[in-house]
């Protein structure tokens, strides 16, 4: 077996890739830093307008709009594989019981193996941060130190890179509609309203000088939009070239369904379906249910930190990718197949994109600006000292706890138990203030 970590690391790029449509299209693949720190630059989009000046002035300097640059510690993934002598003395799967084949033989194939299983869980893990940066602004991640500690989520070391300042602007909230009944967009009973809030959607990114060209839900926001019989209607008697419906193939767990014409304003349309085994062994979606974005190809991109590690006598630096080692234990008859990536996937516009879900409550115009969310503290709720929280036994109470003083979309499955705590904590503290834990 090739033991060269650059020959590995060229082995590795000539595989064919693994599905990832939100990393390849919003996030690619930017710069790799001899580094473990990674520079991200971001500027909002900008709609200053330029100064009438004096001929014999020659100029006026404009001062840069939102410019933010700063270096961040990328994280560090890293699966790894043993292969013992043992597991080479087995039949291989698919193998026959009269193969005649030699533990030597079965080497290469089964390092291969682990090798190409290691660089699709690094995939995986890059498309699962960057659709958390489309639906957080954020990446929150937990660094364990063995894998049993990995599957209980239990004493990891939470690493947090926030991409933008004070909230998040970024989750639109969609408006009550006079005239129509229910109390979510996915109950709005004609297609004409959903038109018009996916319009006013748009319309908001428009003022902040960004225009979207990708539309993309989850299959359940496409199944209650496409099968709606007033919504093909409400296309037919406009008798205009209103948009097509035209599916494409896509990666896997991705359709493109066609494309939209609302209100002039024209988008790709993507149903995202795609799932993910987290390391606790449930089944997870990369996108929550009801999810619809608003976003545009190349918003974003990553940059990826070195990796060192012991070669021999001396430390080597790869700046790469993902970067792969094989290495051996001759006292033990153990080798390890490692994987190690150094990822961060940014936007390059904090505000250049909408997220929303059709099962939150619709607000009235004047609820919050622009339709975005903005936490308040409620007047009426009853708050518990962080002692009190702290004594709460269950995660169901947690999440109850965080629920009536207004924190939203929060599960059981957000974390453990301190997890969760700790997270009430935060909120109560940044929407009430601290005096109200004492």
């Amino acid at each position: 077996m090739v033991k060269n970590t650059y020959v590995l690391i060229d082995t590795l790029k000539k595989i064919y890739p693994v599905s990832q449509f939100f990393k390849d299209r919003y996030f690619p693949d930017g710069k790799t830093f001899y580094s473990e720190k990674a520079l991200i630059e971001m500027k909002k989009g900008g709609r200053t307008i330029a100064p009438y000046v004096v001929p014999v002035v020659g100029g006026i300097a404009m001062t840069t709009e939102g410019y933010r640059a700063e270096q961040v510690e990328a994280p560090f993934i890293a699966p790894k594989f043993t292969i013992t002598a043992a597991d080479l003395e087995k039949k291989a799967f698919g193998e026959s019981a009269e193969s005649g084949r030699t533990p030597e033989d079965r080497e290469n194939e089964v390092e291969a193996e682990k090798l190409e299983e290691g660089r699709n869980m690094i995939l995986r893990r890059h498309e699962e941060m960057a659709t958390e940066v489309i639906t957080t602004g954020k990446l929150t991640m937990k660094h364990y130190a063995t894998a049993e500690d990995a599957a209980n989520g239990t004493k990891g070391q939470v690493k947090l890179l926030q991409f933008y300042e004070n909230e998040f602007n970024n989750v639109y909230l969609f408006q009550t509609v006079p005239g129509n009944t229910g109390t979510t967009f996915a109950e709005l009973d004609d297609a004409e309203a959903w038109m018009g809030q996916l319009f006013d959607m748009a319309t908001v990114l428009r003022k902040r000088g960004v225009k979207a060209t990708d539309l993309v839900m989850t299959s359940d926001v496409a199944k209650l939009l496409y099968t709606k019989k007033d919504f093909l209607e409400f296309f037919d008697f406009r008798r205009v070239e209103i948009g097509n419906v035209n599916p494409v193939a896509t990666p896997e767990g991705v359709d493109n369904i066609g494309t939209l014409n609302i209100s002039g304003i024209l988008f790709n349309v993507f149903v995202y379906d795609d799932q993910f085994v987290d390391l606790d062994g449930t089944t997870k979606e990369f996108l929550p249910a009801g999810t619809i974005a608003m976003l545009a190809p190349g918003m974003g991109t990553t940059v990826y930190g070195q990796v060192t590690f012991l070669e021999g006598d001396s430390f080597r630096s790869y700046a790469e990718k993902i970067v792969p080692r094989v290495v051996g234990n001759e006292i033990d008859s153990i080798k390890e197949v490692q994987l190690f990536s150094r990822p961060v996937p940014y936007p390059k516009d904090q505000e250049g994109w909408l997220v929303a879900n059709i099962y939150t409550t619709l607000v009235g115009k004047d609820d919050s600006e622009d339709s975005v969310t903005d936490d308040e503290p409620d007047p009426d709720a009853t708050l518990k000292t962080e002692a009190e929280i702290n004594a709460i036994t269950s995660k169901a109470a947690v999440v109850a706890y965080g629920t009536s003083i207004g924190m939203d979309k929060l599960t059981t499955d957000d974390g453990t138990l301190a997890e969760l705590k700790a997270a009430v904590i935060a909120y109560q503290k940044d929407v009430y203030g601290e005096d109200t834990l004492a």
